[in-house]
């Protein structure tokens, strides 16, 4: 982020020991409680598949020796142990790949974001504009999928300490030496899965510029609006050009880990032929001389094995999960985030006086005051219009007044308490701001209206069809393939629905419909009209005034026809309140009112 020439650099976090288990903990828990009977379910199944093969093994080495020392009468019951043993593997390892392992993920990866979807919601409508909330939210949208495969890496994990301890049993049964040669052939190769999966370059590949340009590619040519403008400049070439450099310089990384990785499985693979053949060797030569050695080589060849998969899967799984507790401690950083206030003042049922009391208010980095020493009063009923050039603290009044940003100076007073000691949802319901960069959700067109829906009848919101007919809207969904079915959006419509794309003016009659179901005591429009036409500007005002009632209304608007309209206009000018007063009193006054009306007017003469 640029400001002033400098780069912002967000400071990387280093989490404890204790943070990252901590997180990892709590993500546990959330899959436990997910869907406990299957969880257990799971777990069952993962000690039968590490216990069941070291008894196999053991009992075909004793059927061995049988054979080899002539005791035929062990050999059925033996051979038998060892057919049950492989009959109860495959069954468990049928049932562990089978379509239960889709929904235990499943169940996994939707408690998990239903969990974090759920704590967001129950943040404040500002708290994502929080430098902290938003680092965090980073790794929910790009690496979420590590929560999901943490089941996995977990259950990795254990299915290797099971495996050790199986292992360790039956080491027992063979050489000493052979079990430390097997120990140490595993423990090279679990070192160096260890140094392997410590080098994530993903991990820092994405957080470095040339990571977040590969993803930020994907948006541009994915989203219909960023590649139409690409388009439109011909900047496909430019875009392409800096994704090809930065996928290159990704691959150089990947290009000499993996160079490494290769060299040193090489050596490892050596080393295992060494080993393997040491082994072979001398105890292939003892079965020769006493054929009950048989048993023991069996045991002792199937032992390189065990050890290996146990070691190199406990050394592997625990490097995974240690990468991944880094993200979780930012995702679990998130959701230690405090949560909106659910109580406060109630509202007063009397008509509200709102004051502004040398009010300032200043954006992190900013070198001044978006405003500047605020003070006006204005009451529940009125029609306020808000001017100023661009830059001048319109939108910045309108989101201290929805409480998106808290005074940094100075309080805002409702009927002589501060707002900040209100309820913040009663407050949402009864002051209600359009913002000019609000859009339409990806959703059919009824429901996209419906998002305003009152859940109580306690709000004072307009009807769908009073909405729709004030907002113009009509029109627009008369002219739509589908009516209010019409599915509007650009990627999240399924096969067999067809997404409807809109204009801009029509998507801000839609969006004012929606504000309009919502309704409040008082209702505050930021730019709605500018994607209109001035007829359909004007009408909309029209039938707006027409249908408000006792409500008090807020807009900022460029268009002085419509401003004029206002029972009182404030007018800014760099973050200061310049004037106010009624059109033709600030036209009268010849100060900034009159000079930004004069120049606007001058085009229509």
């Amino acid at each position: 982020m640029q400001n002033g020439g400098e780069t912002d650099k967000s400071p990387v976090l280093k989490f404890t020991l204790k943070e990252k288990l901590s997180a990892y903990w709590r993500f546990l828990k959330i899959l436990w409680s997910a869907n406990k009977k299957l969880t257990i379910f799971r777990f069952i199944l993962l000690v039968f598949s590490t216990f069941l093969q070291p008894v196999e093994i053991y009992a075909f080495s004793l059927f061995i020796a049988a054979i080899a020392t002539g005791q035929t009468d062990r050999a059925p019951l033996l051979l038998s142990i060892v057919l049950g043993c492989y009959l109860l593997r495959s069954l468990v390892n049928e049932l562990t790949y089978s379509k239960l392992n889709d929904w235990f993920e499943k169940v996994c990866w939707f408690s998990t974001q239903e969990y974090i979807y759920s704590h967001i919601s129950k943040l404040g409508p500002g708290a994502l504009n929080q430098p902290d909330v938003r680092r965090s939210l980073d790794f929910v949208r790009e690496d979420l999928w590590r929560l999901n495969r943490m089941t996995d890496q977990t259950e990795w994990f254990l299915r290797s300490i099971f495996k050790f301890i199986g292992t360790l049993g039956l080491a027992l049964t063979a050489p000493w030496w052979v079990c430390m040669l097997a120990v140490t052939d595993a423990l090279f190769s679990s070192f160096n899965l260890w140094h392997e999966s410590a080098k994530d370059i993903w991990v820092a590949t994405w957080n470095s510029l040339d990571g977040r340009r590969i993803e930020y590619t994907k948006l541009l040519f994915l989203n219909t609006k960023f590649f139409r403008d690409i388009k439109l400049l011909g900047a496909e070439a430019m875009v392409m050009k800096k994704f090809r450099q930065a996928g290159a310089n990704v691959l150089l990384r990947f290009k000499k880990i993996s160079l490494t990785s290769a060299r040193n499985r090489t050596l490892l693979a050596l080393v295992h032929g060494l080993t393997y053949g040491i082994v072979l060797l001398i105890l292939g030569k003892q079965a020769f001389e006493g054929p009950a050695m048989l048993a023991v080589l069996y045991v002792s060849i199937n032992l390189f094995g065990m050890m290996g998969d146990a070691l190199s899967g406990i050394s592997g799984s625990l490097s995974t999960i240690r990468t991944d507790m880094e993200i979780m401690a930012y995702i679990n950083r998130l959701l230690k985030t405090p949560v909106e206030p659910t109580s406060g003042l109630r509202l007063p049922k009397n008509k509200m006086e709102i004051r502004f009391e040398h009010v300032c208010f200043r954006y992190p980095n900013a070198k001044q005051n978006a405003l500047d020493d605020l003070s006006i009063t204005f009451k529940e009923g009125e029609h306020l219009a808000i001017v100023g050039e661009n830059g001048a603290g319109k939108t910045t009044f309108m989101r201290l007044l929805s409480g998106l940003e808290q005074p940094t100076s100075g309080q805002i007073l409702i009927n002589d308490k501060p707002l900040k000691d209100y309820h913040p949802l009663e407050w949402r319901d009864a002051f209600h701001s359009m913002l000019q960069d609000s859009d339409l959700y990806q959703d059919f067109v009824e429901d996209n209206l419906n998002y305003g829906k009152p859940a109580t009848k306690s709000r004072s919101g307009f009807n769908l069809l009073s909405a729709v007919k004030i907002a113009g809207s009509d029109t627009v969904i008369d002219s739509l393939p589908q009516g209010y079915k019409t599915f509007l959006g650009d990627w999240a419509a399924p096969p067999g629905i067809v997404p409807h794309q809109v204009s801009g003016g029509q998507a801000q009659r839609l969006i004012i419909s929606r504000s309009l179901i919502h309704g409040g005591r008082i209702l505050a429009f930021d730019e709605p009209t500018s994607a209109m036409d001035a007829n359909a500007e004007m009408g909309f005002f029209e039938r707006l005034l027409e249908a408000s009632g006792k409500r008090g209304l807020i807009f900022i608007s460029h268009r002085f026809s419509t401003v004029r309209r206002a029972d009182r206009i404030i007018v800014f000018h760099n973050g200061i309140l310049q004037e106010q007063g009624s059109h033709q009193e600030l036209v009268k006054k010849g100060g900034k009112y009159a000079e930004l009306y004069n120049q606007q007017a001058q085009w229509y003469s």
